[in-house]
């Protein structure tokens, strides 16, 4: 076997790459970052890569054209070309691309909600053997998702819709808890020994 095979296996960040992303993302992702500030297609992929850890770095093949395709469609506009090859160009996006932008981050609010119409589909192709893996990593992973989203937004929401978040999510985690200590006592009362059958004794 070779070196590279072997230690694809042992590395688990290797099998955690992703080698693209949900349809239109990188598109709606480029347009976000350009409306925060005028910046260069390299910036992006920088930030990209540092927010998922390695995870995703798109390659220049996959940037470059949607930003092309950005400007024809009059999303986003580009400086002049530089003169000097070191110096890159830097994007900037127009009204039309904050309209369009405003409209897609409402899609992407709606996401949870047009992924659970699918979840009979997902729960099928899910293995029992893999369900350990699917519940711990899927659980820890839905909470830190939870808690970067609002502890990076929580200066730009009222102090009301944070005590609403947080009563609502509380509650959720409750109603969980109360499902997962169901599950577990219906578990242990089949693995138990009744007390005939501790006490009895083979012939």
């Amino acid at each position: 076997m070779r070196q590279s095979d072997s230690q694809e296996k042992d590395d688990p960040s290797v099998h955690d790459r992703l080698h693209s992303a949900p349809k239109g993302l990188l598109r709606y992702y480029i347009l976000h970052k350009i409306a925060q500030k005028p910046i260069h297609g390299y910036e992006i992929i920088q930030d990209i890569d540092s927010k998922t850890e390695g995870a995703w770095r798109p390659g220049a093949g996959s940037l470059y054209p949607i930003l092309k395709k950005l400007v024809s469609e009059g999303l986003i506009k580009a400086d002049p070309e530089p003169s000097n090859e070191a110096t890159r160009r830097v994007y900037q996006i127009t009204p039309k691309g904050v309209e369009s932008l405003a409209h897609a981050k409402e899609m992407f609010a709606n996401f949870q909600q047009r992924f659970g119409s699918l979840r009979r589909l997902f729960i099928e192709l899910i293995d029992p053997e893999n369900l350990a893996t699917f519940f711990v990593d899927g659980s820890n992973r839905q909470f830190q998702m939870a808690q970067e989203m609002l502890e990076s937004k929580r200066d730009k929401i009222s102090p009301a819709d944070l005590e609403y978040i947080l009563k609502e999510y509380t509650l959720n985690l409750e109603r969980q808890m109360n499902w997962a200590n169901r599950m577990s006592n219906r578990s242990r009362s089949k693995v138990i020994p009744t007390a005939r059958q501790k006490t009895s004794k083979p012939r």
